[in-house]
């Protein structure tokens, strides 16, 4: 009989132990899937600031480009309206010099 209780008081021990073993095995892996959730919550952050500035980046080069169009757009405007601006000079040079002359 004494080794029956024996038996059982050494089995329940076991148990014990297998039990405490269990609960630091999940509390362990609580705190690497806590880890792990850390880093993937890291990374998904680096990624997306890393898209926002290629947006940017992106968004910014195109403000340039536009603006490099519409100064070029300005530009020959400009010439267009010197020339017709020297035309209308020597016209009305001509014009002035043939009144003079009374042609």
């Amino acid at each position: 009989m004494e080794d029956v209780i024996k038996q059982i008081v050494d089995a329940e021990k076991e148990a014990e132990e297998r039990i405490e073993k269990a609960k630091e095995e999940a509390r362990e892996i609580v705190l690497k899937a806590r880890e792990e959730a850390k880093l993937i919550e890291k990374e998904i952050i680096e990624n997306a600031e890393s898209q926002a500035q290629a947006l940017v980046e992106k968004a910014r080069l195109e403000g340039e480009e536009e603006a490099k169009r519409i100064i070029e757009e300005g530009e020959r405007g400009i010439e267009e309206l010197k020339v017709k601006a020297t035309n209308n000079l020597e016209g009305a040079i001509s014009a002035g010099i043939a009144l003079v002359r009374g042609s």
